[in-house]
This record gives C-alpha cells, sequence and structure tokens, in this order.
C-alpha cells in the first residue's frame, strides 16, 4: 500500500483529481442541457489534468526503478479511465462518457510516450479542437459502432506505446 501512495504522489495524482473534479463541475454549472459538445469537453478537461501524471519528475530515476513500470503504467491508464468515466457520467450517458474516456486517455497515453508528460495533454486537447472543425468519433451519437471501434483503437495503440516504450524527451 505503501508503495501505492508514493506512486499517486510522485505523479500529481491528488491534485489532479482536484483539478479535474473541478474542471467537471464547472462545465456542469456552465451547461445546463445535455450536450455532446459540453460533455465532451469535460472529459478532454479531466483527461487533460491526469495526463500530467503519465511520467514521473526524473527520467532517469524511473529508468533505474525495479518497479514493474508496465504493470503500474497499464494500471495508471486504466485508473484515468475509471476516474474521468465517473466524474463526468453525472453529465452525459455512461456509454458515450465511457468511450470518450477510453479513446482521449489512449491519446494521453500517446502523448506521453512520444512527448513525456507535461505535453500529454496536449494529444486530447488537439482531438477534442479538431472535433469542432471535422466530425469525429468523439461527438458521434451513443450507438454508433465506428465511433466505439475508434476509441478503443486509439486507447489500445496509446496505451501499448505508453506501456512499451519510454518517452525519448526528457521532463
Amino acid at each position: 500500500m505503501r508503495a501505492l501512495l508514493l506512486y499517486a504522489r510522485s505523479r500529481q495524482i491528488p491534485a489532479s483529481f482536484a483539478v479535474a473534479a473541478l474542471c467537471c463541475l464547472l462545465v456542469h454549472l456552465a451547461a445546463p442541457i445535455a450536450d455532446a459538445r459540453w460533455s465532451a469537453l469535460a472529459i478532454t478537461t479531466a483527461v487533460s489534468a491526469f495526463a500530467i501524471g503519465l511520467t514521473g519528475q526524473d527520467a532517469d530515476l524511473d529508468a533505474t526503478s525495479a518497479w514493474p513500470w508496465p504493470v503500474y503504467r497499464m494500471a495508471h491508464v486504466a485508473a484515468i479511465i475509471a476516474v474521468t468515466t465517473a466524474l463526468v457520467s453525472f453529465i452525459s450517458p455512461l456509454s458515450f462518457v465511457l468511450r470518450g474516456s477510453v479513446g482521449l486517455a489512449g491519446l494521453a497515453a500517446l502523448g506521453a510516450a512520444l512527448f513525456g508528460g507535461y505535453l500529454a495533454w496536449a494529444l486530447p486537447f488537439a482531438w477534442f479542437s479538431v472535433t469542432f472543425f471535422a466530425d469525429s468519433w468523439l461527438l458521434a451519437p451513443t450507438g454508433s459502432v465506428m465511433a466505439a471501434l475508434s476509441a478503443v483503437a486509439f486507447g489500445v495503440t496509446g496505451t501499448t506505446a505508453y506501456v512499451l516504450f519510454r518517452s525519448p524527451l526528457k521532463q
């Protein structure tokens, strides 16, 4: 249990949770009616808040650690999906929120693998920004099979890259 507490503190999870909860509350207060764009904004802000903790403060220290990093990394992405879904599910239907959480968490994990944790938020935010100009899986109706498959593809690809590869950039 001590290892999990140390991991959570080193990845800034308590602060990220506070920011994600505050952002979701503000989006909920700003959007009194259920709209897919506002729900997608809440999902994006929550995932982006948690994305910063996908890498530690010292990449060299993480590289020399004896901890089973693939297990911790997989669990971290799964926790981002679970907590984001729990925070946003009161705004929108659960299937919409879960699909968005899986896809955007995968993009954040891919961003962490490519650019490091400090820029891991950039890919989910960029994808959210693109959806205002072109439709994508993020704003598709709840029953869309292609949107679900796209989100799962992003989730699996990003998580696999994050679990298997260390970021080439140092923080």
